[in-house]
């Protein structure tokens, strides 16, 4: 039997190392899942603003606000973590901020609305600006025919991670009697001590790359980073394929952070009840861990553009599917009442989940391919700058879903991602390997 089928990551050097790197994947899992996706918005508006008027307005303004501060944020951030081979204790003090703000969250009283967006804001932030952070390790912690392999490996842990965390807090919901919002604070603490413990590991055994970098003597770190930025654009045409990587993920990344944002709310309006809700997550859950596994086994076999195409074209089928859907649920309703069955929505889910997974880490495995290491933490974070910007696109999503219907706005999402294919297949990846290979000199 091959060793690798039992372990993927048989024969990787740097084996604690990479441990060290995985262990971070799974520790932010706390913060993405209960906080931003499961938990705290309904916490926000039912307890400390109780105000149906102006809690989704002030929950967008603590949202939107940290994510498009990080995203401005990170190609900065990354430059100067390359300049300074800050990429560790950027991760770190990122990592550390977050969970500590996270344990914050728990103390939180009615009313509070200022010191609930004080702490709020700066998790996020860090919790984003670690993401780029830790990314920016794979290039040094795998060989270029390795990257997939272990981007979709750590990806599928941190998505095990993520059930698990859902598993206990239903299970705490039901055995507790925890349903009541006003009594999940701690669930906040939980998702901060989580988020502490396993970061442990990376600060006692990762280590900052060994890397070659051009050193700006005499320069702060905050002009050294504007230096390597303006350095990078002036040589951005012999990155092109990699800015065509950039400008793909920020397309497709609409995908994602719709699927994220709208999940829940799209399966309650087609007859979801709250039980069946958390049952939906968990499969979901599951079909991500299961579409970690195809760039884990392919990407690096078949091409990182391949893999990436052939993971976009299931996904634009998918959101097809679930605009026809849509659809015929709506033409099926009386007075109100949808009579069209819902078994089809979990196919529709899961094909949804599986490419939340699976391109989720085959993009970052791209991305590290295609990125010169010693620039690695600065193009992670122009990667962030485009990941967090799709944010954005969620609201012509949300706009065209409430003015026309939600099968037009899954037709448009069905688009973006359909962009973000076509951008993919112009991609060739062999040259953009070559000239991140020969480093800046090559990108002249």
């Amino acid at each position: 039997m091959n060793d690798r089928r039992i372990y993927p990551l048989k024969g990787l050097p740097q084996q604690r190392q990479i441990w060290s790197w995985i262990s971070y994947d799974v520790a932010n899992q706390s913060f993405t899942l209960i906080v931003n996706t499961m938990l705290f918005s309904v916490f926000f508006g039912a307890v400390i603003v109780q105000d149906d008027t102006k809690d989704d307005r002030l929950w967008s303004l603590a949202f939107g606000g940290s994510m498009l501060l990080a995203a401005l944020l990170s190609p900065l951030a990354g430059a100067a973590a390359d300049e300074r081979a800050w990429k560790k204790s950027g991760l770190i003090v990122t990592g550390v901020v977050c969970a500590l703000f996270t344990c914050g969250l728990a103390f939180l009283k009615p009313g509070q609305i200022w010191l609930t967006m004080l702490l709020y804001i700066p998790a996020n932030f860090a919790f984003a600006i670690g993401e780029n952070f830790l990314a920016s390790f794979l290039p040094t912690l795998a060989r270029k025919e390795e990257v997939g392999r272990l981007s979709g490996f750590s990806w599928g842990l941190a998505y095990f991670a993520a059930l698990v965390l859902i598993f206990i807090t239903a299970g705490s919901m039901m055995l507790f009697k925890l349903n009541d919002p006003e009594k999940w604070r701690p669930f906040f603490m939980m998702a901060g001590l989580w988020f502490l413990f396993f970061t442990i590991p990376t600060i006692l055994w990762l280590k900052e790359p060994a890397v070659e970098h051009t050193v700006h003597s005499g320069k702060s770190w905050l002009t050294a980073g504007f230096v390597r930025l303006g350095e990078t654009f002036k040589h951005l045409r012999g990155y092109r394929d990699l800015a065509m990587l950039m400008a793909a993920s920020f397309f497709f990344g609409t995908g994602m952070s719709v699927v994220v944002s709208f999940a829940s709310k799209l399966a309650g309006e087609y007859g979801f009840t709250n039980e069946k809700m958390v049952i939906f997550m968990a499969v979901i859950t599951v079909s991500g861990i299961i579409g970690t596994v195809v760039p884990m086994l392919f990407q690096d076999r078949i091409g990182h553009r391949l893999t990436s195409a052939l993971l976009l074209g299931v996904w634009v089928l998918a959101a097809a599917g679930f605009a026809g859907y849509a659809y015929l649920y709506e033409a099926h309703m009386v007075n109100g009442v949808g009579h069209y069955p819902t078994w089809p929505l979990w196919l529709i889910g899961n094909l949804l989940g599986f490419g939340l997974g699976s391109l989720g880490s085959a993009n970052r495995a791209f991305v590290g391919y295609l990125a010169p290491p010693e620039k690695s933490a600065e193009f992670f974070g122009i990667w962030g700058l485009m990941i967090k910007l799709a944010a954005v696109m969620t609201f012509p999503f949300a706009w065209v879903k409430d003015t026309t219907g939600n099968p037009q706005a899954l037709l448009l999402l069905a688009g973006f991602i359909a962009v973000g294919l076509v951008l993919t297949l112009l991609i060739d990846e062999k040259r953009g390997h070559a000239v991140a290979q020969r480093g800046v000199e090559g990108a002249e």
